[in-house]
């Protein structure tokens, strides 16, 4: 069995600050720190969107995004409060009307590219659990 984190799972985070280049460097060196071989196909860092680009890893393909995916914890000061002493007063337990949500956040990760456009002659296999061809 592979111990790998498949390529699906590799969730960079990068902001949207640092941009897709970036956030296409470090979803790179990610699976690559994981041990998969990645071959960049195509870039498209500079064009409008969320992609990336496209990656082969191990004659596989994955489409590379970045876009808001993950949850990040915001604070909201109330008008009027400095930043400083709001965090100053939560630090010691005091309430001062800050409020506490969720929000997504930027990240970088990999989607398989399925179908026509995926570039590959390969057939699938009738029966993918299993490499001998039999049912599972």
């Amino acid at each position: 069995m592979d111990d790998r984190t498949d390529p699906i799972e590799i969730i960079a985070r990068v902001s949207e600050q640092h941009g897709k280049q970036r956030a296409f460097e470090v979803w790179r060196y990610k699976a690559e720190k994981e041990g998969w071989p990645v071959t960049v196909q195509s870039s498209s860092v500079d064009e409008p969107g969320d992609e990336c680009g496209v990656v082969d890893v191990e004659g596989l393909r994955y489409r590379i995004r970045h876009a808001p995916r993950v949850r990040q914890r915001v604070e909201y000061v109330p008008p009027g409060r400095h930043l400083i002493a709001a965090a100053v007063d939560w630090s010691l337990g005091r309430s001062d009307g800050t409020t506490w949500t969720w929000e997504f956040d930027h990240a970088a990760w990999a989607e398989p590219v399925i179908g026509d456009d995926c570039g590959t002659s390969r057939t699938p296999h009738p029966y993918p659990h299993s490499e001998a061809g039999g049912r599972p």
